[in-house]
């Protein structure tokens, strides 16, 4: 699918949304903010913004275990819930709202960026004259996570096809496992980061003179209209 926005300003876009969903305190801000984020890539069609939504299942103990840390032990307020044992307050259902809402924008956004390589990031850059290392290490960083997460599932798959079932384990040998798997990833990850940065280096990345691209993009008019919508976002919000 072509691109109608320079990438600079898709960028742009997202670190808006991400710092906004930092900066709002209103439940219903950040509501219509992640909506927002999660039609930044309405082009793709209907299916793919489905699986934008089911995809915060992969988050979806992180997002719960936050909440209720927020729930159970924030005591400013009136109380909202009484459960005997358990007290809801005002403060602790905001700020469990606000918690929820602001990591499943920023995950939206990590969504999108990460759907940027590397010649779009250094197209978008190379506007601003940063240079071509910052370009590789944000590119780099933005696609981290993912590769995290995938290298982490393909372990665990493995373990479940020599017949270890992880879920009926108990609590103990879980830890221990989901550790050694972490530890493995982590060192995959950073053997991966070797092999690139030799590649870059064979690749002459850090080699003297003017650099030439084939991969050139220039402003339009839909770069105009996203700077004009940003503006109306910033006012709205």
């Amino acid at each position: 699918m072509k691109r109608i926005l320079h990438p600079l300003s898709y960028i742009l876009i997202s670190i808006l949304y991400s710092s906004l969903a930092v900066i709002i305190r209103e439940p219903l801000s950040l509501a219509i903010l992640f909506i927002l984020a999660w039609l930044m890539d309405w082009r793709e069609g209907t299916k793919a913004l489905m699986q934008r939504i089911l995809s915060l299942k992969r988050i979806i103990w992180i997002l719960i275990s936050i909440m209720l840390i927020q729930l159970l032990f924030q005591r400013d307020g009136e109380v909202v819930l009484n459960l005997g044992i358990i007290t809801i307050r005002e403060a602790g259902w905001q700020m469990a709202r606000l918690l929820g809402l602001r990591l499943s924008v920023i995950y939206m956004v990590a969504q999108s960026l990460s759907k940027l390589d590397f010649p779009l990031y250094k197209a978008a850059f190379a506007k601003i004259h940063l240079p071509e290392e910052l370009s590789f290490m944000i590119s780099y960083m933005a696609h981290l996570i993912p590769q995290l997460s995938a290298n982490f599932k393909a372990q665990t798959r493995e373990l479940q096809s020599r017949g270890i079932a992880i879920r009926r384990l108990p609590l103990k040998q879980k830890l221990e496992i989901y550790k050694i798997l972490s530890i493995a990833t982590i060192a995959e990850i950073i053997l991966l980061s070797r092999k690139q940065a030799i590649a870059l280096e064979l690749r002459g990345f850090r080699s003297m003179g003017k650099r030439s691209s084939l991969h050139e993009l220039k402003f339009r008019g839909y770069d105009l209209a996203a700077l004009l919508w940003m503006t109306a976002v910033i006012l709205a919000i």
